[in-house]
């Protein structure tokens, strides 16, 4: 099977990541509503839950921080879509890919700090105002630190992948001159 031009791999994983961008924005407008919805009857609720403030404050803070990163998830998916719009149109070293993958590499980090964000902030007010069971907590604690990691680790390889990319433009456009 051909990798780049139309018809290849190349045009098949872009198709591949439209379907994904469309499910991401639809899960990030569906997550906004939700939490929207569970908000506006918390706060309209008659009954007096205990530590009602703390939690309240704790589902609003995680969810506008999910919301964030599935709205940075969604600026990183579009610019794989240029990158492989431009691999299926044999684009292959441009500095448009290259401008793509610093960007990628910028909101993965991002991601991953706001995943950092959130471990502290969940840390801090389950242990200290809510009471929640240990197993689920340190679930929820290990998923953290599992995906802060796994965009950071992915941010920075992105950036190394994109130093060595910048280095094949060079070459490219050096022989580029010399023929």
């Amino acid at each position: 099977m051909k990798i780049l031009g139309e018809k290849s791999l190349s045009s098949k994983v872009e198709s591949g990541l439209k379907v994904v961008f469309c499910i991401i924005a639809l899960a990030t407008v569906i997550g906004f509503i939700g939490c929207s919805v569970v908000l506006f009857f918390d706060y309209n609720s008659v009954t007096i839950i205990e530590n009602y403030l703390v939690r309240t404050i704790l589902l609003t803070i995680v969810s506008v921080v999910f919301i964030i990163t599935g709205i940075v998830a969604l600026f990183i998916v579009y610019q794989f879509i240029q990158i492989f719009e431009n691999l299926r149109k044999s684009k292959l070293f441009e500095r448009d890919n290259l401008k793509a993958l610093q960007k990628v590499s910028n909101l993965s980090i991002i991601i991953g700090i706001l995943f950092l964000i959130i471990l502290i902030i969940v840390s801090i007010i389950l242990g200290k105002y809510v009471v929640f069971n240990l197993s689920s907590r340190i679930l929820m604690e290990i998923l953290l630190i599992t995906f802060s990691i796994v965009f950071i680790v992915f941010g920075i390889g992105i950036r190394v992948l994109n130093e060595i990319y910048k280095k094949a433009i060079e070459y490219k456009e050096e022989n580029d001159l010399t023929i």
